[in-house]
């Protein structure tokens, strides 16, 4: 295996003890580098060398003492000259070692002071103190657009849209069998409303429907503290939607005063992650706010059998809240909640009713008359409930398909024939039987509605728009001839 850089670069800068000379003499095959203790012995004559010089040389007898003393004190004035010559080297150097460092050690005073103090604390045995640049940091400016506080958003929401909330109390009754014998009994639930919109004579409150179902009476309370009874003025089951009536006659001045009617926003518009506030009578306690974020939109969801088309949020709605509304943050009604999940599993996952989608059923429900059975519009058609794949598996335009037609009946009168699919009425989308039978009877017999339906024209569907008047329900109207 390689070895890595690191072992790489350490072995080949880092010699090893084998790699190191045995004895001195191995140097001697560098002529640049040489042992002091080498200079030392190869500076003293061998034995081999004296020989030969005093062989070459006269012989010298004890007669002659001066030759001898000449060598000796020649070589004592060579080695006092090396000696001293050394010695005024070594003075020279230091001087001038000296007064260079002297020298960079003033110039460095000059250019830096800040830290030749610190050096010269140390030298002195002193603390030194952390250096610090002489830099100013200037405070981080506030943005211009101000603090932005969210709770005092909703806080303002809430001021402003307050007034157009209602809170609805209900008495519910339901019967149960008991060994076939039929019991009655009232309970007591509530819900929550919105003030959308008047008439010359009422005040309408806008809830869902599951709220207003099978109830014996209703009561609303209004921002005021102060509680009315309503009538339902219009309902439609497979929206989950229902219009309320209050008859201004019974209201004052001050209550009018303190009551608003709410803005109705763009649900289309609203943007998945934007702030979301759900203002309900949660529990029966009254009013109350909650805050969250729009999660979801088009939520495809099932309710009791009835497929909608929802918002998705996580603002908490809770059982009381049915009916209220889901706001943005500019006071906007984009929302009338009506659902959960609920399990331990599951958190945050609430739904609110489109606007968008509401709004036109809303202002059906609102040009509603309040009628009686007898009062009530007749169209004289017999509806079959088709399966939805049916109309996906032939392609049929959805809608609400036309199994037969009565008899001189308001929907023959107009021209319509069994297989037509009805789709429309007054520009309402209608896909149950359920939703177009609300939509006739809401209005009064005699009065004229546009009815749009799909017809087979050869080999494909074609639409078309009949003006039909409506009629009085003949059962009925044969019961109160009778009266």
């Amino acid at each position: 295996m390689e070895s890595n850089q690191n072992e790489t670069l350490f072995s080949s800068s880092t010699p090893s003890f084998t790699d190191l000379p045995e004895t001195p003499a191995e140097h001697s095959v560098s002529e640049d580098y040489h042992f002091w203790a080498e200079e030392t012995v190869l500076a003293q004559p061998s034995a081999e060398a004296e020989t030969a010089v005093f062989s070459e040389s006269p012989a010298v007898t004890p007669a002659e003492p001066v030759e001898t003393g000449e060598r000796s004190g020649k070589k004592r004035g060579r080695f006092l000259k090396k000696f001293f010559g050394g010695i005024a080297a070594a003075i020279c150097f230091g001087a001038f070692a000296g007064a260079a460092f002297f020298g960079v050690r003033h110039a460095y005073s000059y250019f830096f002071p800040e830290k030749t103090d610190v050096y010269e604390s140390i030298l002195n045995g002193n603390e030194p103190t952390p250096y610090r640049p002489n830099i100013t940091i200037a405070a981080t400016a506030l943005s211009p657009t101000g603090d932005m506080d969210a709770s005092e958003t909703v806080s303002k929401v809430v001021e402003q849209t307050m007034p157009s909330m209602v809170s609805i109390k209900a008495v519910y009754t339901t019967t149960s069998y008991f060994f076939g014998r039929p019991y009655t009994e009232e309970s007591e639930g509530g819900g929550s409303g919105i003030i959308v919109g008047s008439n010359d004579n009422d005040l309408l409150i806008a809830t869902n429907y599951h709220v207003i179902e099978d109830t014996s009476s209703l009561q609303v309370i209004l921002a005021d503290n102060t509680s009315h009874t309503v009538t339902v003025k219009g309902s439609d089951p497979d929206a989950d939607l229902a219009i309320l009536a209050l008859p201004f006659s019974d209201l004052t001045e001050d209550t009018l005063s303190k009551i608003d009617i709410a803005v109705l926003g763009d649900s289309d518009s609203s943007k998945i992650g934007q702030m979301v506030i759900a203002i309900g009578n949660a529990l029966g306690y009254g009013p109350s706010v909650t805050v969250g974020y729009l999660s979801a939109k088009d939520r495809e969801v099932t309710i009791e059998g009835n497929d909608m088309i929802l918002l998705q949020t996580n603002a908490a709605i809770n059982a009381g809240n049915s009916g209220g509304a889901l706001l943005n943050t500019k006071g906007e009604v984009i929302g009338i909640n009506n659902a959960k999940l609920s399990s331990t599993d599951i958190e945050g996952i609430c739904f609110a009713i489109p606007i968008s989608m509401a709004t036109p059923i809303l202002d059906d429900l609102m040009t509603r008359e309040i009628l009686s059975d007898e009062e009530k519009g007749y169209l004289g058609v017999s509806l079959n409930e088709l399966d939805p794949s049916i109309f996906r598996l032939y392609n049929w335009p959805e809608g609400v398909y036309v199994n037969s037609v009565s008899k001189d009946s308001a929907a023959e009168k107009a021209g319509i024939y069994p297989g037509d699919i009805i789709t429309h009425v007054n520009g309402v989308k209608v896909t149950t039987a359920n939703q177009l039978i609300n939509a006739v009877t809401s209005h009064r017999y005699g009065t004229v509605i546009e009815v749009t339906l799909q017809r087979i024209n050869e080999g494909k569907f074609t639409e078309y728009t009949f003006s039909v008047t409506l009629q009085q329900n003949p059962e009925l109207q044969s019961s109160q001839n009778r009266k």
